[in-house]
């Protein structure tokens, strides 16, 4: 199992959520601790990092396999969470 850390500006956005999202959204936080490869791998400038999809909210994140650590570097809105 993966630890999760998450970085200012995830805590930040995942405070904003809707109420209605923020338990699926726990809840997909509970999943990628047991399959961080569930997610889709992302490309060109987010190369490294992997986006998990929770209705019209995205969480992307980055893994170190070695530390067996899951980073949350942004969660949002599909609209704007990757820029």
């Amino acid at each position: 199992m993966y630890q999760l850390k998450l970085t200012r500006r995830a805590k930040k956005e995942l405070k904003n959520i809707n109420q209605r999202y923020s338990s699926a959204i726990d809840a997909s936080l509970m999943e990628l601790r047991e399959d961080p490869f569930a997610g889709k791998p992302l490309t060109r400038e987010l190369t490294g990092n992997f986006s998990y999809r929770v209705g019209v909210y995205r969480i992307i994140y980055k893994i170190n396999k070695q530390d067996k650590i899951i980073y949350i570097v942004s969660a949002g809105h599909r609209s704007t969470v990757y820029r």
